[in-house]
């Protein structure tokens, strides 16, 4: 048996693999081989019920031979000098006295990676900026560090950036401010809408089922992706076309072809980074990027069942998401898990002197997914009913408002045509108004995916989801 991140297993996952691998069972050769793979020092699921006491026992459980793998084939020498020295003053290490070193391949290249020759203020050190102040100028200073960055390295690409925090409240600020300044930015706790249920893939699902034969040229599809309106998620699926012309060629195929690629491609792209990625270091453990910000905020706290150690195992989990660069924010002058760390791999820097414009960081954007709107809405209007000739409309980037309806909030088109409800458990943020919302994706539904004791009230077999984006000011 191969158990992998085995750090995370809690109490019911611990008495499964005993009971399967037989550790009780006296005839050795009757128990299977074991195999473990984890890591104490990246234990973050504390509060889930995983408990980093599972494999600190494993060796005497099993009586195991430990191996360290200690090669790090990601990041640079800096950034791993810095994260040995974070997560080193943490108690009853597996890993005590066995730092993580930059693998064999990479031992001759400069400790700061292509950033030693070309950032004459860094030098390829990892960065800890200090003094940040509040949550607003923090974020500012975190991008301005990445638009430096971003002016020195010809590869650059912002999807593969990201700027990580311990809350995704710490975020909101920095999403605000990249929005401002025309940076592509994507959010990790944002759910993409289903690809095949999005009113553009149904598009061409519905003409392929609406040929009279199933058989089709490849060349067939291209001319009718190309004769389809702009628009972003046109986009999307045009860039899914494309790829299955140049994969195909120009040959027969058949529509179920189409439809098995389009739902596995379809599948792959909701998990692509297309801007700065904001996420918390829970969502980072397994990610990778060039280049990563730390945020300062709640690094102190400890959450229910954590040790004392829990939060420096989170911030290693988010440090080592680093190949390229690392920023790690101090909005003090001291810091929880930084105030020890003092080496040659960092450089310390105190903000830039002047005031620090945060006007555009104080927008709310949220982002509705399908949990949080009346799925229904337009299944149980009656014909004839105005929002569904304005649903027909209504295309990803269009503007809506966002209004109270006796007891729900709804959505409305430019001319107060309502297009979509809100789910019951949707609330605007507190202390927050409203300024402008948009068409962030028109889903569809069908009479089945309602449960049964509901579909008596449906209108109709199939309908149209509107699914906003809406933002807010926080009041001064």
């Amino acid at each position: 048996i191969l158990v992998d991140e085995y750090q995370d297993i809690g109490p019911e996952e611990y008495e499964l693999i005993a009971a399967v691998a037989g550790r009780s069972v006296e005839d050795e050769d009757r128990r299977l081989s074991l195999f473990a793979v984890g890591d104490d020092d990246q234990n973050i699921y504390a509060f889930t019920g995983a408990s980093v006491e599972f494999i600190r026992r494993f060796e005497e459980d099993y009586k195991a031979r430990p191996t360290h793998l200690i090669e790090n084939y990601r990041s640079s020498g800096n950034i791993i000098r810095a994260s040995n020295l974070v997560i080193a003053p943490a108690a009853e290490r597996m890993k005590a006295g066995h730092d993580i070193v930059v693998n064999r391949s990479r031992k001759d290249d400069p400790q700061g990676g292509a950033l030693e020759r070309r950032d004459t203020i860094g030098r390829g050190r990892v960065q800890v900026l200090k003094d940040a102040g509040d949550e607003l100028t923090q974020a500012v200073l975190a991008v301005e560090e990445l638009e430096r960055l971003s002016k020195l390295m010809p590869d650059w690409d912002w999807a593969k950036a990201a700027v990580i925090a311990r809350e995704w409240k710490y975020l909101q600020p920095v999403r605000s401010y990249c929005e401002a300044r025309g940076i592509p930015v994507q959010v990790a706790n944002a759910d993409v809408p289903n690809f095949w249920r999005l009113r553009e893939t149904q598009s061409l699902v519905n003409w392929l089922r609406g040929r009279d034969r199933s058989g089709l040229q490849v060349s067939e599809i291209a001319e009718w992706i190309e004769a389809q309106p702009d628009g972003p998620w046109w986009s999307v699926l045009r860039e899914g076309v494309n790829d299955f012309v140049t994969e195909i060629g120009d040959r027969d195929t058949d529509r179920k072809d189409v439809f098995e690629w389009l739902a596995e491609w379809g599948r792959d792209v909701r998990k692509r980074q297309t801007g700065l990625l904001l996420l918390s270091a829970h969502r980072a453990k397994g990610l990778e990027f060039d280049d990563v910000v730390v945020l300062d905020g709640a690094w102190e706290k400890r959450s229910n069942g954590e040790d004392r150690d829990a939060a420096r195992r989170l911030y290693y989990v988010a440090m080592t998401r680093a190949r390229r660069s690392l920023a790690l924010m101090s909005m003090n002058a001291r810091h929880p898990i930084l105030d020890v760390v003092n080496d040659e791999a960092i450089l310390i820097r105190s903000r830039r002197q002047g005031a620090v414009d945060v006007s555009d960081c104080k927008k709310l954007y949220k982002t509705l997914d399908v949990s949080e709107v009346d799925l229904s809405f337009a299944g149980r209007l009656a014909p004839g009913n105005p929002s569904l000739e304005a649903l027909k409309r209504l295309a990803a980037g269009d503007p809506v408002h966002l209004k109270r309806q006796s007891d729900r909030w709804v959505v409305a088109d430019r001319d107060g045509v309502v297009v979509g409800r809100l789910a019951k458990k949707f609330a605007p943020p507190a202390g927050a108004k409203f300024l402008h919302g948009s068409v962030y994706a028109v889903t569809t539904r069908v009479r089945e995916d309602s449960e049964e004791e509901y579909q008596s009230y449906l209108r109709r077999d199939g309908w149209e989801v509107v699914l906003p984006e809406l933002v807010f000011e926080q009041d001064k």
